[in-house]
């Protein structure tokens, strides 16, 4: 065992509220055999249940999650959660994949532990709720939620120091500030990737166990709120064990309940991004005159997240009805918009399917050919426009005269994004804009890199692939240009996300570097047919 990483889990253990722990409770059970099928958003349908899972033995458990203020719920806590135990315990668990008929177990978990006097009314009130042919009142306490915990990593305890050592820094990182994604993702690499190749059930297991390890990792910036670090560390923990399972062919029923609970941690974290935006009356982040040269860039960075939301949204329910609300805000910041590197092309083109989404394929368009324009114009500059590799604060910090790293690099003349630009304007038939500009899209190079295997378009770094760099022909046929636009490849693509294009959209937001033309095209063509 790893005392360090034991005192983080409990430490952890101990500080989380019941919100943020929902979702890690969740891959505890699926590590120990449980299918989860439903979890809350704390609305008043819950009934009690935050959790429903199906445990191994086939017998249905609901779970209701409460965080414990001080470390223990006295007697006048717990008579505050009278009706929502009533509710948990008598009210049969409602869900498509679960037979209300059936018996079922419930639970009462907390984080801390319960006054004694609590523990004696659960004792006492246990043997009239089965006279009364309703199942007992079960809990599960802080120090049964510490070892089923540290069970769950029994075999996935980082055997290296240097593991030990990035649990330790992210879990001790600002979590105010910005994920660094590169060590977040170097970490869960390290973790799923550190065993020799699995059994099925090991190989769920590891994801379950390594789901858990990415909910430590991101404590600091649940604490904190900052909802954008959230959905990045579950964006980049799906992609990794969607490069595991693509890598070692695990079957989907190994694999499924994992990745659907980190979806829903994505999920929720867009919601409550969305919810914060639209009641905030300005966008700046502390002091006001430290904030103001990220201030557009991260307004452009946000907007392209909550269009992804909008996206997801209508992928799950095409009857979903993008929101009013979210036009109002667009017209209303689209002025303040930035292109402040090619990591922000996804970001614009996210607000553009949504745009095309909503009705306005117009505006889409001349948003379009402003990003392409942009780029192009930034791309032939004696500047160039910083690569995908960098994100908002290393170009601001670069362009404030705070940090020499872009002063080192040549960006000009090389575009990662303008190829797949290009394409797309080719696709709607702006034959135009297209031959009026060429000359100057000639003076450029295309950049691309493709990783050799599909399971490796997951990982944050890949040192097996090809990278390509080309020169636009002159001169140029539109034929082949049109027939090119409408030609994907997607046998680099992993196939969770050929089935999932909004989440490929997050995805490439949070890792831009793998904008590459077939990737473009792909979900242009799910969000814009």
């Amino acid at each position: 065992k790893n005392g360090v990483i034991e005192r983080i889990i409990e430490n952890w253990l101990t500080k989380v509220n019941e919100k943020s722990f929902q979702v890690p409770f969740c891959q505890m059970l699926i590590g120990e055999g449980y299918q989860v099928v439903h979890l809350s958003r704390h609305g008043s349908f819950e009934e009690g249940k935050d959790v429903l899972a199906i445990a191994p033995d086939g017998v249905p458990c609901a779970f209701q999650l409460k965080g414990a203020n001080g470390g223990k719920i006295s007697q006048n806590e717990w008579s505050k959660y009278n009706e929502q135990i009533t509710r948990l315990v008598e009210i049969p668990i409602k869900h498509p994949s679960i037979d209300e008929s059936k018996s079922r177990r419930v639970y009462f978990v907390t984080n801390g532990e319960l006054d004694e006097e609590v523990r004696v009314q659960i004792t006492n009130q246990n043997p009239d709720r089965v006279r009364r042919q309703l199942p007992e009142l079960g809990t599960i306490l802080k120090g049964e939620l510490l070892n089923r915990f540290s069970k769950i990593h029994t075999d996935l305890w980082p055997l290296q120091l240097q593991s030990e050592k990035d649990l330790l820094e992210l879990y001790l990182a600002d979590g105010t500030g910005y994920l660094d994604k590169a060590k977040y993702a170097g970490f869960l690499g390290s973790l799923i990737f550190g065993t020799e190749e699995p059994t099925k059930v090991e190989g769920q297991r590891v994801l379950a166990s390594a789901a858990l390890f990415a909910s430590y990792g991101l404590f600091p910036f649940s604490q904190a709120g900052n909802h954008v670090a959230i959905i990045e560390g579950w964006t980049i923990f799906i992609a990794y064990a969607i490069s595991y399972i693509e890598k070692y062919k695990l079957d989907e029923r190994y694999w499924q309940n994992t990745i659907q609970i980190a979806e829903e941690a994505v999920e929720m974290a867009l919601s409550n991004l969305w919810e914060e935006i639209r009641t905030m009356q300005y966008f700046v982040a502390g002091n006001v005159l430290v904030d103001a040269p990220f201030y557009r860039g991260r307004l452009t960075w946000l907007t392209g997240f909550v269009s992804s939301y909008m996206l997801l949204q209508k992928q799950k329910n095409p009857d979903f009805i993008i929101e009013e609300e979210f036009l109002n805000y667009f017209f209303e910041n689209q002025k303040s918009f930035l292109l402040w590197g090619e990591a922000a092309t996804p970001q614009f083109l996210s607000i553009l399917w949504a745009l095309r989404t909503v009705g306005y394929p117009q505006l889409a368009d001349r948003l379009l050919f402003s990003i392409f324009k942009g780029i192009l114009d930034k791309t032939t500059s004696k500047e160039g426009i910083p690569d995908p590799y960098h994100n908002l604060g290393e170009i601001v910090l670069g362009i404030s005269g705070l940090s020499d790293q872009l002063r080192e690099e040549n960006f000009a003349g090389r575009s990662y994004s303008l190829d797949s630009l290009i394409q797309l304007l080719a696709k709607r038939e702006y034959r135009g804009v297209l031959a009026e500009n060429w000359e100057q899209i000639t003076l450029t190079h295309f950049v691309e890199f493709e990783p050799e295997n599909s399971w490796q378009f997951c990982t944050w770094h890949c040192e097996d692939g090809i990278f390509h760099e080309t020169m636009p022909k002159t001169p140029q046929s539109w034929k082949l240009l049109k027939e090119q636009s409408t030609e994907i490849n997607l046998d680099k693509i992993p196939s969770y996300f050929q089935t999932n294009p909004a989440m490929l959209l997050i995805f490439l937001l949070v890792y831009p570097h793998r904008i590459r033309p077939d990737v473009i095209k792909f979900l242009d063509n799910s969000f814009s047919p």
